[in-house]
């Protein structure tokens, strides 16, 4: 009786907080560029479980369409969701299901199979419980991964203690991947002090490379996102992502504008962002030099809904579902195809945005975005010489 009022409790707070979040121009996506050679296909937090096998499904169709295409495949596999629902769960790691009844071990078997290049991050649960079959390449916890023109992908780093190489770009170069492990970081319990301190050595001495090398569009991947909208969103209940919490080195690329786009997981929800740089401001009051796409792809496993009181404040996201999918990067010489892949009512939907693959800098003088009393308030009905109107009901008359 006890467990039925609870479902019933529970039920009727989600109806009462609107149900699963699923905003953004839901529309017919633009049709894929012809110049779109290469694309790049993001899962983040994949467990045992429906959930995965759907999106195995979905991510086998939508290899198949490329190849018949002729269109050049990238996974990034950005962690997976290995203890009780996310990465939080303190250190607990329930033993692996059989491989024969194993979504998980499916989905590494389609990755394996594809004929796809694949890459990847451990993220929390994988260097905390240490037994993540590997369906990709991982040289190391922070590494480069060029992607040509022609669709050809090439490890274009290499580490040896705390310090790094890269080799040259080369006049075809496309688009560079930056993957770098920032699980230890979020989560000091994942390393010791020294191994936490080669890691930082490491990325300083890495960035310190791409900025010296010729300037190419660069992306920066990694398990834990630049921020999010989410329950681990600046000023969300398990708050952990944000510009404010990233390694100094980190923080000082995206500001400098060594980055187009930042490509995180983590949070059970998919997100995508035309440009990041409000949302430093607000949490960091830190100004970018180049705008930044970011893209939040952790539903792989499943989605999560989190309630307002619980989310992130300072990114609004222009694309946000939770429900179960991944993010597409469609990418050609001048821009970026973002695509959200999401399961909704047992139906598979589509959209997204296009973004500037080289974005033009962004002014020296700008109007910083709003703050205060709220991110998603209105500044004219906000002024202080009228009343002040905050979204959480109907609009004044």
């Amino acid at each position: 009786m006890l467990r039925a009022s609870s479902w019933v409790l529970g039920l009727s707070l989600l109806l009462a907080t609107g149900g699963c979040r699923h905003r953004g121009p839901w529309a017919e996506p633009a049709p894929i560029p012809d110049a779109a050679a290469v694309e790049l296909l993001v899962l983040g937090q994949p467990r045992d479980g429906a959930a995965t096998r759907a999106v195995r499904d979905e991510l086998d169709r939508t290899l198949a369409t490329s190849r018949a295409q002729g269109r050049a495949s990238i996974i990034a596999w950005l962690g997976s969701d290995l203890g009780h629902r996310g990465p939080d769960a303190g250190g607990r790691c329930p033993p692996p299901a059989p491989p024969s009844d194993s979504a998980l071990a499916e989905l590494g078997a389609l990755v394996e199979s594809a004929g796809a290049s694949a890459w990847g991050l451990p993220g929390p649960d994988g260097l905390r419980c240490a037994r993540e079959a590997l369906p990709y390449r991982q040289p190391g916890l922070n590494y480069v991964v060029r992607i040509h023109s022609s669709g050809a992908v090439e490890l274009a780093s290499s580490c040896a203690g705390p310090v790094c190489t890269l080799t040259a770009p080369s006049d075809d170069t496309l688009v560079e991947l930056a993957l770098l492990e920032l699980g230890p970081w979020h989560y000091p319990e994942l390393a010791s002090a020294d191994e936490l301190d080669v890691l930082i050595a490491q990325q300083t001495s890495l960035l310190a490379a791409l900025a010296a090398a010729p300037r190419v569009p660069r992306v920066l991947l990694s398990s834990i996102p630049v921020d999010s909208a989410g329950v681990h969103g600046l000023g969300g209940r398990l708050q952990r992502t944000g510009y404010r919490y990233l390694p100094p080195p980190v923080q000082a690329a995206l500001a400098e504008g060594l980055f187009v786009g930042a490509i995180g997981a983590l949070e059970r929800s998919l997100q995508v962002s035309a440009d990041l740089s409000h949302a430093v401001h607000r949490n960091a009051r830190t100004y970018l030099a180049r705008p930044v796409f970011g893209v939040v792809s952790g539903a792989a496993g499943g989605a999560s809904h989190t309630i307002p009181t619980s989310r992130g404040d300072a990114l609004l996201p222009d694309i946000e579902t939770e429900h179960p999918g991944f993010v597409r990067l469609l990418i050609s010489p001048d821009e970026v195809q973002v695509r959200v892949h999401a399961r909704v009512a047992g139906r598979w939907r589509e959209t997204g945005i296009s973004v500037a693959l080289d974005p033009a800098p962004l002014p020296a003088l700008r109007t910083p975005p709003t703050i205060q009393p709220c991110s998603s308030c209105d500044p004219l009905e906000g002024v202080t010489d009228r009343e002040t109107w905050l979204p959480r009901g109907p609009r004044p008359r």
